[in-house]
């Protein structure tokens, strides 16, 4: 029921975007983002009935969720006119939005908010045009028809550091993510994943604990983001998105993790049951689950219920009524 339900009401907020499809540049990322309740809904629901094929299934849904928070980096660059005028306008913020908090300061440098950059051009004189062409020529002469020799232009340009390594910072989460569900599933299917187990004789240990190390630092650079132009994000209402992405991806890997440590303390049950067939035979349907298959079971059906909750929340915080006219961002053009 909590399927079908956050499924319609997510199917509905992606149809409303499209049907109202005023700024692509922007609701092609929202509507990325909308995808991922029916998607994991989805994909739960198969894991619980196909219990036997749920590390594959996952491995789908792991990848999705990194590019979910990928899309949701870019719209945030959408939202605020693109990277070139993110630039222009970050390079004009103060050096102390690149200090790092307390902690990080101490082994990471500043990121530098802008950043001039000289190029130079060798440009044929043909590529100048005609007119151009002579009254150069006629000047670098002195009345008399010269050679027409390349010239040498200089350009200068800005780029920014700080959106460079944020976008590395959250790139690196969606590259790992996507080899460490596929290596997941290799080692499950070779017998030496394990998951729920923390022994360093199995791999679940490693892939987790480069996957936490990952997330942190991905996090951490969206919130970076978040404080160098919040007050230019002010119009979307930027919280309660940031919010609803980060718990969506965040939170579901943590829960993973805490029910991995209940099934290792012992504290999720075995669960067998057996049902008749009601013909007198003495046959039986057995439903026989370890207690790992009931650990994996049970993050299944709480994201099951928790994408219900998702696709309330983001009729709030994704509406398409913010799209139908231009969003008004400070410095970026309407």
């Amino acid at each position: 029921a909590f399927v079908l339900l956050g499924f319609r009401i997510s199917i509905y907020g992606i149809f409303t975007h499209l049907s109202n499809y005023y700024q692509p540049h922007i609701q092609c990322y929202v509507v990325r983002i909308l995808w991922m309740v029916p998607i994991y809904s989805i994909e739960s629901w198969l894991c619980l009935r196909f219990h036997t094929y749920a590390i594959y299934i996952e491995t789908l849904r792991d990848c999705y969720e990194s590019f979910v928070l990928y899309s949701f980096f870019q719209f945030l660059i959408q939202v605020l006119g693109g990277e070139e005028q993110l630039v222009l306008m970050l390079k004009d913020k103060s050096p102390t939005r690149g200090v790092h908090i307390w902690g990080f300061d101490w082994c990471i440098k500043p990121w530098l908010m802008g950043q001039p950059v000289s190029r130079t051009y060798v440009v044929a004189q043909s590529d100048l045009g005609e007119d151009a062409t002579a009254a150069q020529s006629t000047a670098a002469t002195g009345g008399v028809g010269g050679s027409k020799a390349p010239r040498t232009i200089k350009q200068v340009r800005w780029t920014s550091p700080f959106l460079v390594k944020c976008k590395r910072g959250i790139l690196q989460y969606v590259v790992l993510k996507f080899v460490c569900s596929v290596s997941a599933m290799l080692l499950e299917v070779l017998g030496w994943y394990h998951e729920g187990s923390f022994s360093p004789k199995y791999g679940y240990f490693y892939i987790c604990l480069l996957t936490n190390f990952s997330q942190c630092w991905a996090l951490y650079c969206l919130v970076f983001f978040y404080y160098a132009t919040k007050n230019e994000l002010g119009p979307i209402r930027p919280v309660g998105k940031f919010l609803s992405v980060k718990a969506l991806v965040f939170f579901t890997w943590w829960q993973s993790v805490g029910i991995s440590i209940l099934f290792q303390m012992g504290m999720i049950p075995h669960y067998s049951f057996a049902e008749g067939d009601g013909n007198g035979d003495g046959e039986d349907s057995n439903l026989d689950w370890t207690a790992e298959d009931v650990a994996k079971g049970l993050q299944d059906y709480l994201i099951c219920i928790e994408m219900f909750g998702a696709a309330i929340l983001h009729t709030f915080v994704f509406p398409h009524t913010d799209y139908l006219q231009p969003i008004g961002i400070a410095g970026t053009p309407t």
